[in-house]
Parts: structure tokens; sequence; C-alpha cells
């Protein structure tokens, strides 16, 4: 295992996966994690991440479309944060795929909130359909559901 920092975002190498936590934002450069992970299929594992900027974003595209052009790119435990900024560009749709991603849910009838990790193969065509696939409240066990409109976070799984 390899631990670099870029900015205020710490990488941890594991061959071709990278686990990521931290800020991707103006103090980001994301060039050496291109240099260092191999040609190839990729995982880049995001839930660690807790902050993105424009600038960040940027350095986000460039990098997905470094590796997309040396091989597959697989995303698990996207953040809510980075769910949220990829969602707004077409850029990610059918470009990337995503195992799994973090969701901002609230129970309506307890008011308990959380992000609990989203199993996108799983609920694949719910979320093809821009619809949150059903999660059980931890507190009071009633139905909870998406705590924003569904294609802050479900647009990338869109045709």
């Amino acid at each position: 295992m390899t631990t670099f920092r870029a900015g205020r975002l710490e990488v941890q190498l594991h061959g071709a996966r990278a686990v990521l936590a931290g800020r991707i934002d103006d103090a980001c450069h994301l060039d050496e994690l291109l240099r260092q992970l191999p040609r190839g299929d990729v995982v880049l594992e995001t839930a660690g991440i807790t902050f993105v900027n424009s600038i960040g974003m940027r350095e986000w595209v460039r990098l997905i479309r470094a590796l997309r052009d040396r091989g597959s790119v697989m995303l698990e435990a996207v953040s809510d944060v980075l769910m949220r900024q990829m969602n707004l560009m077409t850029e990610f749709r059918g470009s990337v795929r995503i195992v799994s991603f973090h969701a901002g849910y609230v129970c309506p009838a307890c008011g308990y909130e959380a992000s609990p990790l989203v199993d996108a193969v799983a609920h694949g065509e719910a979320l093809r359909q821009l619809r949150a696939p059903p999660l059980s409240c931890p507190e009071c066990g009633k139905p909870m559901e998406l705590g924003d409109f569904p294609e802050r976070y479900l647009t990338i799984f869109g045709a």
C-alpha cells in the first residue's frame, strides 16, 4: 500500500484501487494519482470525500477522462457531495460505472437523517427511472425517503 497527499486529499493506493479521503479543491492536483495508478481498469473509492469545489471538479473531470483513456473506471461508495457534483455534468453519464454511493435520506416518521450506502447494482432499474431505492429507518423501522430531489443524485444513471 502507498499513501500520499494531493493538497487536502489523502490517497491510499492498493494496486489498481485508490481510496480517497478529504477535499477535492483548488489545492488538490490529481496528476500524481494518475501517475501512480497502473494502466488498465481502476477502482476509486470516494466515501471519504467531504468537499468538492469547482476547481476540484475540474481536476476530477481531468482525472476521470485520463483514466478512461487507459481502461474502465469503477466508482465505489461515492460520497454524497461528489455524487451531487457529478450529477450536474453529462460527462459522467455512461462513462463510469458506479457500484455504490451515499445519498441523504430522511425518515418522515421520526426525523432521523442519514447518508446510507446505496447498492447501485441491485437497484439499477429504479435508479435509471430516477427512483430512490426504499430504505427502512434504523430508528423506527418506517420507510425513509431521499432527502433531496432525485435529480441531484440519480440523473447520472439515466439513459
